[in-house]
């Protein structure tokens, strides 16, 4: 499996749809206070982070961080501010990954939800950094900024954080949510992520960043709600076949978004997972 995750990041970010600005992102300020970091096709950018300015304090959210993504986000934040990063939010660690999300900010402390750093510490690098892990839900002020962040048990992974700042009405939604791409969902929790989905459409946000692809608004989560419904449906009416993986796998058909970014690179993986878990229900 980690092998199929290796593959497909590689193969997502050659067939992601291609943005201007040269760089592992494109930056692009949301609100005053608070800048999006888009990862770009062909980059060792796997995911879009958030950065959070206030008026002593920088917290950076995402995650598979690599020293070339942590160096490139420290050295925008640079450019718009000189106040330092203090707090990391990771939102997510696929475990088996030990060349993800270690190597940050030394005198940046890490914020995770529980499972998230249960899969830090099955590594064998060690964190350099302090942490601080919570199990459903922690609420942060800084200056004038709101920061609620709320753990999901488990959905593109186990622990999957969300981050929402409801003065700014931006929620930050990391892999849970994927706006007109296909991401990996080689690890998700089928049942329990659609069951999130609603909850982040319900979620008063004027503005939405996504996990891969451009920000948007609640909308872009009810058309991924979409595709996550049709893609699952189709997976069980094949499973209640009876059908053995291989067959299933041959006869899925989901024309409709076949053209969509990233959905052949990730098909296989995706698709076993989902068959594996929804199997149970037939």
């Amino acid at each position: 499996m980690g092998h199929l995750f290796r593959i497909g990041l590689i193969l997502l970010m050659v067939m992601l749809p291609s943005w201007s600005q040269a760089g592992h992102f494109r930056f692009e300020k949301i609100r005053p206070n608070v800048h999006a970091a888009i990862a770009q096709p062909g980059s060792k950018a796997a995911s879009n982070s958030l950065i959070i300015m206030t008026s002593y304090q920088v917290i950076l959210a995402g995650a598979h961080f690599v020293p070339e993504t942590i160096s490139e986000l420290l050295e925008y934040i640079r450019t718009v501010t000189p106040i330092p990063v203090r707090y990391i939010i990771l939102t997510h660690h696929h475990k088996g990954y030990n060349y993800i999300d270690f190597d940050l900010p030394a005198n940046a402390e890490i914020i995770s939800s529980g499972p998230t750093w249960q899969a830090l510490k099955g590594e064998f690098r060690q964190i350099r950094n302090q942490v601080t892990f919570f199990d459903r839900s922690m609420s942060m002020k800084r200056g004038s900024t709101v920061i609620v962040l709320n753990a999901t048990e488990q959905g593109h992974s186990e622990g999957d954080l969300f981050v929402y700042l409801p003065e700014e009405g931006v929620l930050f939604t990391s892999d849970l949510f994927f706006n007109e791409v296909a991401g990996y969902m080689g690890d998700g929790h089928f049942r329990h992520w659609i069951t999130t989905l609603e909850l982040l459409a319900a979620i008063d946000a004027k503005t939405v960043v996504p996990g891969l692809g451009p920000v948007t608004t609640s909308d872009g989560i009810r058309q991924f709600q979409v595709f996550f419904r049709e893609f699952t449906t189709e997976v069980l009416r094949l499973a209640g076949k009876g059908l053995s993986l291989e067959a299933a796998r041959r006869q899925f058909s989901l024309p409709a978004y076949e053209a969509l970014p990233g959905y052949r690179a990730f098909f296989d993986v995706n698709f076993n997972r989902a068959f594996q878990e929804l199997k149970e229900l037939k």
